[in-house]
């Protein structure tokens, strides 16, 4: 099941700082430019929130990163909480603007981690990819191969029915068509032995990479599981520094959650199908 990539980020930041990571939302008693409240933070005391690191996810602002910079309570009864943040805004913040706070890494260096626990497995978790774009142009038998494939594995040219694809009648032999490694990489059709028909459309069927996620509702087909405990991982590998304490933790903590990716990513394994792209 795919998730968003501010899903998967929420979730990891959950599990770097043991539950002490919140998502929530404005409440309407407090929007400014930089500073809004929230019904989500009410049972905090003050300061508890300074110098955390947050990032709209939804919203007007979505995508917008921040830091804390004071947190009061609204009132005696502690009904809301009151963020103060750093840069403001060119707008002030709307009850949609969904926020995500966490204490001691920043919304970047979670997404960085995620990215690069992605590129780790890109050519062992293959995603299907179908693109019927390429249109058939009289007389040519070479065409640049549209962006994303990693393998092509079949070819099926559109039927005399506009949008259909015969899988009996119209796959194009795997035999009279190869892939020329140029740049752009293209593919090559023997003129010899393809009758290809101007105007009609080719579908490719073959299997991608996952790309890299950028903005929050991408999506990533890969398993959150593996995804999680590889980026927890690289995240406290990047802590560990000489000796002490707090590094020895890092440590423990750091092959403790590669183990459990470890385990997860032979899961993820896809075979190969077709002919590799090289682009």
């Amino acid at each position: 099941m795919a998730e968003a990539f501010s899903a998967i980020r929420q979730l990891l930041g959950r599990r770097m700082q043991d539950e002490d990571a919140i998502k929530g939302s404005p409440s309407s008693s407090v929007l400014k430019v930089g500073q809004f409240s929230s019904n989500d933070l009410q049972v905090y005391e003050d300061d508890y929130f300074n110098d955390w690191h947050g990032r709209f996810y939804s919203g007007t602002h979505r995508g917008t990163n921040f830091t804390v910079t004071d947190f009061e309570k609204l009132d005696v009864n502690q009904s809301k909480g009151v963020l103060s943040f750093a840069p403001d805004l060119s707008e002030a913040v709307v009850l949609g603007d969904l926020f995500e706070i966490y204490p001691d890494y920043t919304p970047v260096e979670l997404n960085d981690a995620i990215n690069l626990s992605i590129s780790m497995v890109e050519e062992e978790a293959l995603q299907d990819k179908v693109d019927s774009n390429l249109q058939i142009v009289a007389s040519t038998f070479e065409y640049v191969i549209p962006a994303g494939f990693l393998y092509i594995d079949r070819i099926i040219q559109e039927s005399t029915t506009a949008g259909r694809y015969s899988t009996s009648n119209n796959v194009v032999d795997v035999r009279h068509w190869d892939i020329l490694r140029e740049s752009p990489a293209k593919l090559w059709f023997d003129s010899n032995w393809v009758n290809l028909t101007a105007g009609k459309k080719l579908r490719l069927l073959g299997q991608s990479v996952q790309s890299q996620l950028v903005l929050d509702a991408d999506l990533c087909n890969i398993s959150q599981t593996y995804l999680v405990y590889q980026a927890k991982a690289l995240l406290h590998q990047s802590k560990i520094r000489g000796r002490g304490a707090d590094f020895e933790e890092h440590e423990r903590q750091m092959v403790l959650a590669q183990g459990l990716a470890d385990r997860e990513r032979v899961r993820l394994q896809v075979i190969p199908r077709g002919r590799k792209v090289t682009y």
